[in-house]
């Protein structure tokens, strides 16, 4: 049989050709949220051109197998279907097709229906793809027609419609296939490192191959892959000795006041005394890796580093009243979208999902919700479907405003600033109220803020400066307008920095897997009211991004049963010898005062850290703590995976 009458290749010459265009749309059609796909990509593409084209290969191989290209037509049209909406859902909310983000599109338990209907496309680029996709369907409809009536032809005439050629084709087809989606994943197993560039094309490819969002695959087989067996696996039966090792690490009453051993994250409303005497004013910022090692020096004398902060922290805002300075202070997961949803929900993020969708449709109840006699607003300087928080802020707050891109470049901030005090003024004197903002000029690589500010260095950690300082000028505008309300003193200002995160001029030297800096963040709690605190009081305990929950209970004096895993730190301490804990990508990390310990939850190798710098260690203790955090990992994915974090009543 000539090379292009034989069906197969001519189905497999449609899908190369249908999977280029899909390419071209994919990178040449604008981003909705503004990003650029060939920067977010770049050193990616050789790898997803070689594992598209040759999942393809290998597919057609199986069908020319069995000799049956009727079939092969057909099974590209749900191919390409699920190739196409993947597309589709990336460019319009940078997440995958997956179980994940499907579960928490349709909604089950949390999800609003603005959520679904604020997501997805209808411009020219939905258009485009899903004319694609009619074309491929009208194609395929075409390729069975015309193949079904030849065949009936033929056996009218008497002729065998038996297809005859060589087992070479599909076997060159399946080796072919198999080697260019093969050697990425070798290359993903050896973990190479280092980007090199094609000569003359000036071609980049990073040679550090990621599963993930970053493999655009058509479809995702992969990823659904990858899914399916997380799913399974985190399936881990929760047994009395991995409820021990969760227990490690939450406050001694916890397990005393579990409400049911179906829910051993589950906790009866909090019995101890409260420090606060009657309901306060909440402000809530979320700093932009506000790095605890580099807020401490201004303990030692550096105050130009952010001296609003600075100046709150000592009651130049307000003539009585005072501060709790956390100087050991951790994030609860990294990166931002993984901190915040662990300071909503009171416990740390699933071990291995960059993404808060796959519990959103999960029952759970963030701490926002438990205000109910509030007046709650939220004001982001991020898109939230971008962030994939869209759920939660559609839940948690009675308002919402996300701020569109600024004419002047790195003047997020300062825009942020402006709607922060606008949202300020509406708020009521008469009544409680939360206000929750976050900040950006000190988002990796530190270069939000405008040029007419400050030069950018060709030194991390001198732009981080001088973004922060920038950064802190803005809430010093905000802390001016609250300074002036008649409610100041019945308010309290709560900073708590996202994450930590690497510098480029720093080495932290922090191991494989987790590949970012120990996560220790900035927390500071700010009263005008000396009833509730006096002076500047600098804390050694361990604080965690897990506490805040507890805390805000206290200070609304709301008592009711949650699955706040910390500690109130108004009333309370965490023991000298007990842990944060923190979870991403498959690792832990244990912020004790002194050191962190930390290791892969896949693999044997431990590793204590004292100022950044981190070595391999086989001590007990430290053993017994990454065996507690592991088993405290299974406990967490088990309550995720089969919703049973809280009661569904």
């Amino acid at each position: 049989m000539p090379l292009f009458k034989n069906p197969f290749v001519l189905i497999t010459s449609f899908a190369f050709l249908l999977q280029t265009v899909l390419f071209v749309f994919f990178y040449a059609l604008p981003d909705p949220l503004g990003l650029s796909m060939l920067e977010m990509f770049s050193g990616k593409m050789l790898w997803q051109i070689s594992m598209t084209y040759g999942a393809i290969l290998v597919l057609s191989a199986f069908f020319a197998f069995a000799k049956a290209p009727r079939a092969l037509s057909v099974f590209y049209v749900f191919y390409f279907f699920f190739a196409i909406v993947d597309y589709e859902v990336f460019r319009w909310t940078h997440q995958r097709l997956s179980y994940s983000y499907i579960r928490t599109y349709f909604h089950f338990s949390n999800i609003s229906d603005s959520t679904t209907t604020s997501t997805l496309g209808g411009e020219p680029g939905t258009v485009l793809y899903l004319s694609a996709l009619f074309i491929t369907i009208a194609a395929a409809t075409a390729f069975c027609i015309f193949w079904t009536l030849r065949n009936r032809k033929k056996k009218k005439a008497g002729i065998s419609t038996r297809l005859v050629f060589s087992k070479k084709l599909p076997i060159a087809m399946l080796v072919s296939g198999l080697v260019l989606s093969v050697i990425p994943l070798v290359l993903f197993l050896a973990g190479t490192r280092g980007v090199k560039t094609i000569p003359l094309v000036q071609f980049p490819v990073d040679m550090r191959f990621t599963l993930g969002k970053h493999t655009i695959t058509a479809p995702i087989l992969h990823i659904a892959a990858e899914e399916t067996f997380e799913f399974v696996r985190d399936n881990y039966k929760v047994t009395p000795e991995r409820i021990a090792d969760l227990d490690a690490f939450l406050p001694r009453s916890f397990a005393e006041n579990r409400v049911d051993a179906d829910y051993p994250g589950f906790r009866k409303e909090l019995s101890g005394t409260f420090k606060a005497t009657h309901p306060y004013n909440i402000v809530f910022i979320f700093g932009e890796s506000f790095k605890g090692r580099i807020f401490n020096q201004m303990l030692e004398g550096d105050t130009t580093l952010a001296p609003h902060i600075w100046k709150l922290a000592n009651g130049g805002y307000f003539s009585h009243g005072g501060t709790l300075w956390f100087k050991n202070a951790f994030s609860g997961s990294y990166p931002t979208v993984r901190g915040t949803m662990a300071t909503y929900l009171g416990f740390p993020s699933h071990p291995n999902r960059d993404l808060p969708s796959f519990y959103a449709s999960n029952h759970f109840k963030g701490f926002p919700e438990y205000l109910t006699d509030y007046t709650r607003a939220y004001v982001t300087i991020s898109n939230p479907i971008f962030d994939h928080t869209l759920p939660f802020v559609e839940r948690f707050f009675d308002s919402w405003e996300s701020l569109s891109d600024p004419e002047i470049a790195g003047a997020m901030d300062s825009l942020g600033a402006d709607k922060a005090i606008q949202t300020l003024e509406k708020l009521p004197t008469d009544k409680n109220w939360l206000l929750i903002f976050n900040t950006i000029a000190t988002h990796i690589p530190f270069r939000n803020y405008p040029e007419a500010f400050a030069e950018k260095s060709d030194d991390a950690m001198k732009r981080y400066r001088t973004a922060l300082r920038y950064t802190d000028i803005q809430l010093g505008r905000f802390l001016d307008a609250l300074s002036k309300r008649e409610d100041l003193e019945r308010t309290v200002v709560i900073i708590v920095g996202d994450h930590d995160t690497p510098v480029d001029s720093v080495d932290y030297r922090v191991p494989q897997p987790l590949g970012v800096a120990a996560s220790q963040i900035f927390i500071g709690i700010f009263s005008a009211d000396s009833l509730l605190q006096q002076g500047l009081n600098i804390r050694e305990d361990v604080a965690s991004q897990l506490d805040l929950g507890p805390t805000i209970l206290d200070l609304s004096q709301v008592r009711a049963p949650s699955h706040f895993w910390g500690y109130d730190l108004l009333a309370e301490e965490r023991p000298a010898e007990q842990p944060s804990l923190f979870y991403t990508q498959n690792a832990y990390y244990l912020g004790f005062r002194d050191s962190v310990i930390t290791g892969g939850l896949d693999n044997d190798d431990v590793f204590v850290g004292k100022d950044y710098i981190f070595s391999r260690t086989n001590d007990s203790l430290s053993r017994l703590w990454r065996k507690r955090a592991i088993g405290a990992s299974q406990v967490l994915r088990s309550l995720l995976r089969n919703d049973k974090m809280m009661p569904a009543k």
